[in-house]
């Protein structure tokens, strides 16, 4: 697969979310847990479509390319 998979138990299982969640917590200067920055990075790093293309169309391309 090309680019960053982007889920959950790779993200908790990552070395450097300690070290995000420090550094959140120092810039927003209020604790924050490590659910609620995996969801914070979740919401921001999910990929957007940029084509002009009805859903369909786009699953099966996507299917076309890595199919299950």
């Amino acid at each position: 697969m090309d680019g960053v998979l982007l889920d959950e138990p790779s993200l908790l299982a990552s070395p450097m979310l300690p070290y995000a969640r420090m550094v959140v917590s120092l810039v927003e200067g209020v604790p924050i847990r490590l659910a609620e920055l995996v969801s914070l990075l979740r919401r921001a790093l999910r990929q957007h479509s940029i084509a002009r293309r009805r859903r369909t169309d786009y699953v099966l391309h996507v299917l076309h390319q890595r199919p299950p």
